[in-house]
C-alpha cells in the first residue's frame, strides 16, 4: 500500500492510496478533506494514517485504515501554528509530533487509544518561521527538530507522561545551509542533513548518550557546474547505509552520494517528472518512489543495491501536485 499527499486547493485530489498490482501502480481511492494533506504518517500497526494539512490556521488530522487502505477521517486538530508541513509519530505511539513551517513552531499531539488526537500538549515557539521537520532518533530517546529559518537542529527529550519537550542541545549549520530535512545512517552513528540554501548534505556525528549532533564533511548534491538555483528537499539514506539519496528539486534529479570512505556525490539520475518534493524507498530498497510536484506525477526508479545508480521503472502514476509518498 502507498499513500499520496498533495495540495487539494490547488487542484489536487489531497489524500491518495494506491498499491503496485503487477508492477503497475494505480491510485484505487482518495480522501480530499481537509484541504492540503501535504505531509504523511503512518501509526503503529498502520491503523492509522496522520496527515499535516499545510494551511494558513494549520491543521493535523488521524485516519483510520480499513480494507484495502481505505480511509476514515477520525477528526483533526489546531496544529499549534501555522502551514504544518511535517508530522511523525513517536515510537511509543503515544505522540504525533509536527512542525508548523509557517509560524516556526514545533508541537506534541497525545494520541487516543483508538489512534484519535487530542489536542496539543506543548507548543514550543521559535523567533524565526520554517520548521522544516521533527523526528526522533532510532531508539526513540531523543526528538530532533530541523530548523530552516534559525538554521539549527535542535535536540529535546520528551517526557511521555505530560507529553513536553525539554531542550537538550541547538547545533548551528553552516552559514546559508538552511538545514530542511534529516536521515539517519541505519549504524545509529551518522545523521544526514540536507541543507536547502545551499544545495549540500551535512555529513553529522550522532552521539544517542549526550544527544548532540556534530557537522562534519558537507558536499554539493549537485555538480559543481550547476548553474541552477536547486533547494532540494527530501534525503533517504540506503538499507546498508552505502548511499545517500537527496531530491533536487530544480535540478529534476536525484542525486547519490557514496558514504564511504567519505561522503561525496557519486551522480544525479533524472528523476521522470519536475521538482521532486518528497521520496520513499520501498521493496527492501530497491524501489525509490519520488513525488514529482510540478509534473503531477509519481514515478519509480529502480536501485541497483551494488553501485547505487538509479534507473525508470516501467510504470508512472497521475497525481495533482503531489508533495509526499508514503508506502507502508
Amino acid at each position: 500500500m502507498i499513500y499520496l499527499g498533495g495540495y487539494s486547493s490547488q487542484a489536487g485530489q489531497g489524500l491518495g492510496v494506491a498499491a503496485l498490482p503487477e508492477d503497475v501502480l494505480a491510485v484505487g481511492s482518495t480522501a480530499s478533506r481537509p484541504d492540503d494533506p501535504t505531509f504523511l504518517a503512518v501509526g503503529p500497526g498502520g491503523r492509522t494514517l496522520y496527515a499535516a494539512h499545510e494551511l494558513v490556521d494549520g491543521l493535523v488530522s488521524a485516519f483510520a485504515v480499513g480494507h484495502g487502505g481505505k480511509l476514515r477521517l477520525l477528526g483533526s486538530q489546531a496544529s499549534g501554528g501555522a502551514r504544518p508541513i511535517h508530522v511523525s509519530v513517536h515510537p511509543s505511539g503515544r505522540y504525533l509530533l509536527c512542525a508548523n513551517w509557517g509560524s516556526g513552531s514545533i508541537a506534541v499531539l497525545p494520541i487516543d487509544a483508538d489512534g484519535a488526537l487530542g489536542a496539543t500538549a506543548q507548543v514550543v515557539e521559535h523567533p524565526k518561521p520554517y520548521a522544516h521537520m521533527v523526528v526522533s532518533d532510532p531508539a526513540g530517546r531523543w526528538v530532533l527538530a530541523v530548523h530552516y529559518g534559525v538554521g539549527s537542529v535542535f535536540t529535546y527529550h520528551l517526557d511521555l507522561e505530560s507529553g513536553r519537550l525539554r531542550l537538550r542541545h541547538q547545533t548551528q549549520l553552516h552559514p546559508g545551509a538552511g538545514p530542511r530535512h534529516l536521515a539517519f545512517h541505519p549504524g545509529g552513528a551518522v545523521v544526514y542533513v540536507v541543507n536547502e540554501a545551499d544545495s549540500t548534505v551535512t555529513a553529522c556525528r550522532w552521539d544517542a548518550d549526550s544527544s548532540r549532533v556534530e557537522p562534519g564533511p558537507t558536499v554539493r548534491t549537485v555538480p559543481a557546474d550547476s548553474s541552477v538555483d536547486n533547494y532540494p528537499s527530501a534525503v533517504l539514506v540506503s538499507p546498508g547505509g552505502r548511499f545517500v539519496y537527496v531530491a533536487n528539486r530544480f535540478h529534476d534529479s536525484v542525486a547519490v552520494l557514496a558514504t564511504e570512505p567519505s561522503l561525496r556525490l557519486v551522480a544525479t539520475y533524472p528523476c521522470g517528472g519536475e521538482f521532486p518534493r518528497d521520496m520513499a524507498l520501498g521493496d527492501g530498497g530497491r524501489l525509490l518512489y519520488v513525488a514529482n510536484e510540478h509534473a503531477d506525477s509519481v514515478t519509480g526508479l529502480v536501485v541497483d543495491p551494488v553501485d547505487g545508480r538509479l534507473a525508470p521503472a516501467d510504470w508512472a502514476v497521475t497525481m495533482p501536485r503531489p508533495t509526499c509518498v508514503l508506502p507502508v
